[in-house]
């Protein structure tokens, strides 16, 4: 090493979520109510069912918070349409083309629950109460399974969780646990080939527009 030179630690953060605290099971969930009724959207392959608590049996944990155990499925939607659109097709910010083959073959539905839905709020001063911070929302998945079993098993028994979307910072995105209570109706499907102007709109804000598909 030269002389004068000095080896300098990592700038920052490491990027990943800290896991549950100890204490967690001790405190108050800041929870916040869905009301009974309120619209939720989740956009999906046409194929799918749209209400579905994933992974699936016998897959291991995929998104975000997928239950680390494989106890319980988690199903994932938005509060408006536009933050289910960033969250599924705006994954990649240095694409300014989204391609039409990413818009056929998937669906919007609106979502609909007969109760009040309980969440803990995963964003703004719930962070803090919960001993987190924002990479829950934007960093490594691996932590973030771990919250989502901590939280199920909470005696506070939420419905799932409110996140930032990782996608729109202005967005905020559900993920919901498949308990025996949570039955969510879907109240229309439509794919978003049938809906291009609504989806040019939301990507028009992002600076986005749709390729044409090739010849």
């Amino acid at each position: 090493m030269k002389s004068g030179s000095r080896r300098t630690a990592p700038r920052g953060p490491s990027g990943a979520a800290p896991p549950p605290p100890d204490w967690l099971g001790k405190i108050s969930l800041p929870i916040d109510e869905i009301g009974p009724g309120q619209v939720l959207y989740r956009v999906h392959r046409s194929s799918f069912d749209p209400v579905f608590f994933g992974p699936g049996s016998g897959v291991p944990p995929t998104n975000r918070f997928d239950c680390a155990s494989s106890r319980f499925g988690v199903l994932y939607c938005g509060l408006t349409l536009r933050g289910a659109l960033a969250e599924t097709l705006l994954r990649n910010p240095q694409r300014l083309m989204v391609a039409s083959t990413d818009i056929v073959g998937r669906s919007a539905t609106s979502l609909v629950c007969p109760r009040a839905l309980r969440v803990v709020r995963l964003h703004g001063a719930g962070l803090q109460i919960v001993g987190t911070d924002n990479a829950i929302s934007t960093g490594p998945y691996e932590p973030c399974a771990r919250w989502s079993d901590a939280l199920w098993d909470h005696e506070d028994k939420p419905d799932g969780l409110a996140y930032q979307s990782r996608h729109d910072s202005g967005e905020t995105c559900l993920a919901l646990f498949e308990r025996p209570d949570v039955r969510l109706t879907a109240q229309q499907t439509r794919p978003l080939s049938q809906m291009l102007r609504e989806v040019a709109e939301v990507l028009n804000i992002f600076g986005k527009s749709v390729s044409e598909p090739s010849a």
